[in-house]
């Protein structure tokens, strides 16, 4: 009975060790083609790029639909190619990628600053004041954002802050001047 029991637990250890080295295997496996999926998708990514530097921007979005449609490149790219695009149907879509992207990511600071812009652009003040106000929780020195805080008080008629939100602009603006 001891001789069945001391083999029972040397088949135990045996099968346990197996598993554990099938487990570490299967996890460098799945390390590996990671590692071989990021290499091919920045490949794909540089290649998207070079495509938006030629003017092929139709070429570019299409194989970006391809990608990871949740990602800070896909976005990043995609605006870069309506930029380059500069018709009016790209910056409609230009518009509804910054909201959807500030939506996404809202700690992205450049997407929030955006949206608004956007928004204020479409007369949607209220949605506007929002986004550039998030913008600023998230740097409070960029000057650009503080110049659209500006024109949006202008708009409303808000000429006081108007005044305050320019000088702030023209302050941070001035600063990064010196910095550079």
């Amino acid at each position: 009975m001891k001789k069945f029991l001391i083999a029972l637990i040397i088949i135990a250890v045996c099968v346990v060790g197996c598993d554990l080295a099938m487990t570490r295997m299967s996890k460098a496996s799945e390390s590996e083609t990671q590692a071989e999926q990021e290499a091919a998708d920045e490949d794909a990514y540089e290649e998207i790029e070079d495509l938006i530097e030629d003017g092929k921007t139709e070429e570019a979005l299409s194989l970006l639909e391809e990608q990871d449609t949740e990602s800070a490149e896909y976005y990043a790219l995609k605006e870069l190619a309506y930029l380059e695009d500069g018709s009016e149907e790209a910056e409609e879509q230009l518009s509804a990628l910054y909201k959807e992207a500030a939506d996404l990511w809202p700690e992205w600071q450049h997407m929030q600053k955006m949206a608004g812009v956007a928004a204020l652009l479409e007369g949607n003040y209220e949605s506007a004041e929002y986004r550039l106000f998030e913008a600023l929780r998230l740097d409070t020195e960029d000057a650009k954002t503080w110049f659209y805080l500006g024109e949006l008080a202008y708009y409303e008629g808000n000429y006081e802050d108007m005044r305050t939100y320019f000088e702030t602009a023209l302050e941070y603006d001035l600063s990064e001047t010196r910095r550079c």
